[in-house]
């Protein structure tokens, strides 16, 4: 799954968990595998100046330090949401977002917007660099969040209602993987289905403690499928298309469909985490 987004769903969850679960001190929060490509994140306000610039102010150097500063503030929940851009790039074409995630800073537009009990809302949306390219640890990444002044988000469909559209949307690209013989691809998609499902994965990976944990067993499940349905940034696995126009519009309609539905499935398990406002 696309890095940023990765990130940004462990940072909705755990806040959620320290909000709901004070005493939590969450050992395994700062060594995840969300910020281990990461050489610094920090988090900062946009305030604007009555004259002049607008100035960013720093709020926690650390994603540790934005957890405490949560969790002696006022808000409430976080909450993880996206938006499509589908970029027109000339004459009228589009680049859909599904493909657009395949590359740097492209897809769409995810943000997580912290909500207080009085009404206050802040958006927070990430700006990648690299900043270390010689990093011997791989953490060649710096990270900037910077808040704004929003509007409270639509939480998104139910548990039960995204899963159900994950699920018909995998069997369905499953299908034609198998009938294309894309036997690599289809794999993906049956364990993603098992993982779903709560069958034994195929294609297990090690999973270290991190926020996913803390999870519902309904919310986990439809967490780890979306992750693994990802492959809109691994567009290798479909090389070599050779289809037909009739069959290109099929896979199109097919892997546009499988986009809408993780996208979805992603924010309704993150969002599993959140409490509600009282």
């Amino acid at each position: 799954m696309d890095g940023e987004v990765a990130q940004l769903a462990a940072l909705v969850i755990s806040a959620n968990h320290r909000i709901t679960n004070p005493g939590d001190p969450m050992g395994w929060f700062a060594g995840q595998r969300a910020f281990d490509r990461c050489g610094r994140i920090g988090f900062h306000a946009a305030h604007k100046r009555r004259f002049g610039r607008e100035t960013r102010v720093p709020v926690a150097e650390t994603p540790v330090e934005w957890l405490d500063r949560l969790e002696t503030s006022s808000v409430c929940r976080v909450v993880l949401s996206f938006t499509r851009q589908d970029d027109e790039i000339i004459m009228g074409e589009t680049l859909p977002d599904r493909i657009a995630a395949g590359f740097a800073g492209g897809g769409s537009l995810w943000t997580m917007s912290t909500e207080s009990g009085d009404g206050g809302v802040l958006s927070w949306r990430p700006g990648w660099r690299v900043e270390f390219p010689n990093a011997g640890d791989g953490r060649i990444w710096s990270v900037d969040y910077l808040a704004e002044p929003s509007y409270p988000r639509n939480a998104g469909p139910t548990l039960e209602d995204s899963g159900c559209a994950l699920h018909a949307s995998l069997e369905a690209i499953r299908g034609f993987a198998e009938e294309q013989h894309y036997g690599k691809v289809a794999a993906i998609f049956t364990s993603a289905l098992c993982l779903l499902e709560g069958s034994p994965d195929p294609r297990p990976v090690p999973r270290p403690a991190g926020p996913a944990d803390t999870l519902s067993e309904p919310a986990r499940r439809l967490l780890f499928a979306a992750q693994r349905s990802w492959i809109f940034d691994n567009l290798s696995l479909w090389r070599d298309q050779d289809f037909s126009p009739v069959l290109w519009n099929r896979y199109s309609e097919l892997s546009e469909s499988l986009y809408t539905a993780v996208t979805a499935a992603l924010a309704a398990a993150v969002n599993a985490s959140a409490p509600d406002c009282v």
